[in-house]
């Protein structure tokens, strides 16, 4: 799927003006260039949340050219919780790090016996080519028994695609019907005490003001 934005060069306008006409302050940048643009708020916020940090974003500048990124750094305000600062990364034709998405397919043997799957990674750090970035890596967990663990190495990576994890790192695995009630009440005390961060990945910031 392609995700496509709208963006334009900043010259000198400042920040807080850019915010209170609805338009979202940003900066495009790699080793090569470093420009300031900015973005429509309600456009980005639309792309974003389809797109997050693990797709291309095509922007499309006001001078009629397009430039593959990846958004490496939202910066959030601290009252509001809503974007205020955004790092797009071009793209060149070299490697990259990036995480891309896990997708879990087929039915654990383990589950019809009671066990439940635990999905340990939920996404995962590769380098590759722009042009080989996946939409998500499959991940076949339907020969996992009770106990059983599928770690980095028993996953067939896209060509191209090379994993910057440990291969003996657990991705997923099938816990004991007894460990279930354990599982679930981890997950009601992290999903109490999760909060929103001020910031969305690392990336290059930008000084203003």
């Amino acid at each position: 799927m392609e995700y496509k934005l709208r963006a334009y060069y900043r010259g000198d306008e400042r920040p807080k003006a850019l915010r209170r006409e609805g338009k979202l302050p940003a900066v495009l940048y790699n080793r090569h260039m470093n420009e300031k643009i900015y973005v429509d708020f309600v456009e980005f916020d639309k792309v974003f949340r389809e797109a997050s940090i693990h797709h291309v974003i095509t922007l499309e500048l006001e001078d009629g050219k397009t430039v593959d990124t990846l958004v490496r750094q939202v910066e959030l305000n601290k009252r509001k919780h809503v974007p205020e600062h955004v790092d797009f990364f071009a793209l060149a034709d070299e490697p990259i790090e990036m995480y891309v998405t896990l997708k879990f397919v087929g039915t654990p043997v383990g589950t019809k016996l009671g066990g439940v799957l635990e999905e340990v990674m939920t996404d995962i750090l590769v380098k590759t080519l722009p042009r080989n970035i996946p939409e998500y890596i499959e991940v076949d967990v339907s020969g996992l028994e009770i106990g059983d663990v599928l770690h980095v190495g028993d996953i067939q990576f896209p060509e191209g695609v090379e994993p910057l994890v440990d291969k003996e790192e657990t991705v997923a695995t099938v816990v004991p019907p007894e460990d279930v009630e354990r599982l679930e009440a981890e997950a009601a005390e992290a999903e109490v005490s999760e909060a929103e961060p001020e910031v969305i990945q690392k990336g290059k910031a930008e000084e203003e003001e």
